[in-house]
């Protein structure tokens, strides 16, 4: 039998979940160091293999497990479908990508994850455009007094402008929602729109304390709105939109990119690489840059590089000793040392 890998959680006792898992298999931990995988015993299959029906099951179950260990600790989910052959591959997983498991937790601490769902009804906009809109109003009236080819030139422009106008309109909506629900969030996402009338399909990553808030942000968005927009929220989930986790990439290359993005030499101490950190947040904060999504998603790279270097420092500091005035370095073989449990 393989391993089905669910989560990954903080935890070195033993724990079990019950038979929670895929066909019914019990849901148990395997551990590295600090961490541990939320893993259950499957065949190994190929799930593209499956039909909608079997699929949607198998997915529905990864999600439920997730939700249940998500009642107790922090988690980082796994993309559905991975599966290890053994435990020592699990282990090795774990190995692996040790330090972007743990500055995932790191970010996703007493934090769940939202998705709010928004739609409208273009046919009640446009009625409302059509009698509040003198420009549309206008065009509109031209173009009833010209019939056939004549009138091709007006109903062109008039087709142009009542887009342009629910563009505009879809556009002040979603801005308005963002900046609501902003102030309740660590991040946020926009996600495909999975229907016609859609206009926003957001995630958003907010406190636990905070639900009742969200409740809160939510009756009034739908109070405002009232006929405009229809509202939905599903939640709270484990923070799949923030989680992004490379099996391919290493701990090394990890260190290794946050090390030059925050422009660190190969060795520096952890009052050095704060002092490197607060000089760039300085530069890039959101708060010199408002609407510069390009500056503010820099900033996010610097402080998920900075998190990364913090574990590095952390784990070296654990597993190879501190020592006064300590120097990190970065160099591939050190990198390796200071996360492979010896």
């Amino acid at each position: 039998m393989a391993k089905y890998i669910y989560c990954i959680i903080k935890e070195t006792k033993d724990r079990g979940f019950g038979p929670i898992g895929i066909d019914n298999k019990e849901a148990n931990l395997i551990y590295y160091k600090d961490l541990a995988a939320v893993v259950s015993d499957i065949p190994i299959i190929n799930f593209d293999g499956l039909d909608k029906d079997g699929l949607t099951k198998h997915i529905a179950i990864h999600q439920k497990v997730n939700e249940e260990v998500m009642k107790s600790y922090d988690v980082v989910p796994m993309a559905f479908g991975v599966i290890a052959p053994s435990t020592d591959e699990v282990l090795r997983i774990l190995e692996k990508a040790y330090l972007q498991f743990k500055t995932a937790l790191q970010k996703a601490e007493n934090k769940v994850e939202f998705a709010i769902q928004v739609w409208w009804d273009p046919k009640k906009i446009l009625e409302e455009l059509a009698s509040t809109n003198s420009k549309i109003q206008k065009l509109k009236k031209q173009a009833s007094l010209k019939t056939g080819i004549l009138g091709m030139p007006t109903k062109l422009k008039l087709g142009k402008l009542i887009h342009q106008t629910l563009e505009a309109y879809k556009q002040i909506y979603i801005k308005n929602i963002q900046a609501l629900l902003k102030s309740l969030s660590h991040d946020s996402t926009s996600n495909k729109l999975i229907e016609d009338n859609m206009i926003a399909n957001f995630s958003f990553l907010i406190d636990k304390a905070k639900e009742s808030e969200l409740d809160k942000k939510m009756a009034e968005l739908g109070k405002k709105y009232n006929e405009k927009l229809r509202f939905k929220y599903i939640g709270p989930m484990p923070p799949y939109s923030f989680v992004n986790i490379s099996l391919s990439l290493g701990n090394f290359e990890l260190v290794n990119e946050a090390r030059k993005l925050l422009g660190l030499p190969e060795e520096a101490s952890h009052d050095e690489i704060k002092k490197v950190y607060r000089t760039l947040a300085h530069q890039y904060h959101p708060d010199k840059h408002q609407g510069d999504l390009e500056k503010e998603e820099q900033m996010k790279k610097i402080v998920h590089a900075y998190n990364i270097l913090e574990n590095y420092c952390q784990s070296w500091d654990e597993f190879i000793g501190k020592k006064e005035s300590q120097k990190y370095s970065f160099k591939e073989e050190d990198v390796k040392n200071s996360i492979i449990v010896k």
